[in-house]
């Protein structure tokens, strides 16, 4: 454990980080001041995470009530399992005389077998001769065919002259002989061809018992790693991350125990330390897909840690969720077609697994009967939203969202520059950068210049504030999940995460300051351009 220097006048957290929806406690951010100095105090480790490694920290208390604080990074670092000053894995994969590592290398032999089979040069000539005597026979049969067609017509011209049995009985046998000839050409070749397709088949056959033999053994190694990592919670309760993910029905991705939410809390179990805050961090270069700056904090991921969790955490007290709704739902337009809706923050568009009223439900209970969303925001983004009181209204605007025909625009306050651009009052430009799900970190975003869909944002800056943060205006061209969110943060966006968006990244607020502020669109009934707007952006503190 890690002394704190001097806390005074620190207060200590009342109840523990819900690690998927937090605020970093000061003494969190104090902690994770510590341990980056400390980084950049050794140039060992300055060299080995200089690449970008997900950081965390946890503060924690001793029976006698000294407060200290622990360190971990998620994964390995260079192949290394083992740092000083880091706690040790929930279980060391790592350990070169281990089961794993001996496991490993025999898989890691069988890759090699695969490969050097299915590349081999005996494979690729046998297929490649397979192909020329293919054509090969193709060829000459049809030349012999060609011949044949030729040779009948000229018996059939024959025929018509002659009268005589025994010259007809010529032209019978000539005509048997080809058809006779036909048949052994196609024998041979078939003869020749099936050696090598058999000779293929053999070799396709090892191939596949060595795959077969490959996945049963990853199989097996997985099943036994997620027996071997054994956690407990603040109750006491002991249990293997297989037991957890059974019990809902899951199977742990690949990586699970291995981020450093889970490694800190079981060390602080382990070894009679009380868990009071807990935060993780990113240290290092930032990556050019996921949104990650350096000293920004960011949540656990849900799909290995979301299970896991749940279950390190039972028998603490967890905070509050730090963005509760921040007022009612008001309806700003109504006809017999359509419901203008301006949403607060912190309420669910449609419903979700929380079981948090969301927008759709409030207005299908005002009005007695169902009302359609016909676009999304995030939770924590307020805004006007649309909604449609029948199936065909709903498709007409969708299609209106699909084409692109629907201005809208949204207001931003940007966090304080780190390392993002420097921006001016004034300044205007586009963002593209296209976006796909970050599948092992859902339900973030990710830049993906590869299988990401194309993505773009207009922006323009309004304001300068005097703490260094930055008004804004967004006019997304595309409707992308967290397009704004993700093109703000990501260091190939703008570099600046919109303020209060705990999932990207951004600074702590009240709320996430994201402000869905006008909405234009053609009535899907009349055809009358409907523009609506809002007075205010809902960010006064």
């Amino acid at each position: 454990m890690h002394r704190f220097p001097d806390i005074t006048g620190i207060a200590l957290p009342e109840r523990f980080t819900d690690p998927f929806r937090y605020s970093p406690h000061p003494l969190v951010q104090t902690a994770a001041g510590l341990l980056i100095g400390r980084i950049e105090a050794s140039e060992h480790l300055s060299e080995m995470l200089a690449e970008g490694k997900m950081l965390g920290v946890l503060t924690v208390s001793e029976k006698d009530g000294q407060i200290g604080y622990l360190a971990a990074f998620s994964g390995n670092v260079q192949g290394h399992s083992l740092l000083d000053g880091f706690v040790p894995p929930i279980f060391d994969l790592l350990d070169p005389s281990g089961y794993f590592k001996a496991q490993e290398a025999e898989i890691t032999a069988i890759n090699k077998a695969i490969a050097d089979a299915e590349n081999g040069t005996r494979l690729n000539n046998l297929r490649l001769e397979l192909t020329q005597d293919e054509r090969d026979r193709d060829e000459e049969i049809g030349l012999l065919k060609a011949r044949m067609a030729i040779s009948k017509r000229e018996r059939d011209e024959i025929r018509c002259e002659l009268s005589d049995p025994s010259a007809l009985e010529v032209l019978i046998r000539e005509s048997q002989f080809e058809k006779a000839e036909l048949k052994r050409l196609k024998v041979g070749w078939e003869e020749k061809i099936s050696l090598i397709r058999d000779e293929i088949s053999l070799i396709e056959e090892d191939i596949r018992e060595m795959k077969k033999r490959r996945a049963k053994m990853s199989d097996e190694l997985q099943r036994w790693i997620f027996s071997r990592y054994v956690v407990h919670n603040a109750l006491g309760e002991e249990k293997s991350i297989g037991e957890i993910f059974a019990e809902e029905g899951l199977v742990p991705p690949g990586g699970t125990g291995e981020c450093a939410a889970p490694k800190l809390l079981e060390y602080a179990y382990r070894n009679g330390l009380k868990p009071l805050a807990m935060g993780e961090f990113w240290y290092g270069d930032s990556p050019d897909s996921a949104v990650r700056t350096q000293g920004r904090f960011y949540p656990s991921c849900t799909s290995k840690c979301g299970p896991l969790l749940g279950f390190m955490l039972k028998g603490l007290s967890l905070e509050d969720d730090p963005y509760p709704l921040s007022g009612k739902p008001e309806i700003i337009f109504e006809d017999p077609w359509l419901t203008i809706v301006s949403k607060p923050a912190g309420m669910p568009s449609v419903p979700g697994l929380d079981g948090r009223l969301s927008l759709m439900e409030w207005l299908s209970s005002e009005a007695g009967n169902l009302i359609l969303p016909v676009h999304r925001l995030d939770m924590d983004t307020s805004g006007i939203m649309v909604f449609a009181k029948d199936a065909d209204t709903s498709i007409k605007l969708q299609k209106q969202f699909e084409n692109h025909s629907v201005s809208k625009t949204y207001m931003a306050r940007l966090s304080a520059a780190q390392n993002g651009r420097i921006l001016k009052k004034g300044d205007k430009g586009e963002i593209c950068l296209p976006l796909s799900a970050d599948y092992d970190e859902r339900p973030r975003q990710k830049a993906d210049s590869i299988q990401g869909k194309h993505s773009l944002t207009a922006y323009e800056v309004t304001a300068i504030l005097p703490d260094g943060s930055i008004d804004i205006l967004f006019h997304p061209h595309t409707g992308r999940t967290h397009q704004l969110r993700v093109h703000s943060a990501h260091i190939l966006g703008l570099g600046h995460p919109i303020l209060g968006d705990l999932l990207y990244g951004g600074d702590c607020a009240s709320r996430l300051y994201l402000h869905a502020a006008y909405l234009s669109f053609h009535h899907p009934v009349t055809g009358e351009r409907l523009t609506f707007s809002t007075s205010s952006n809902g960010f006064e503190e």
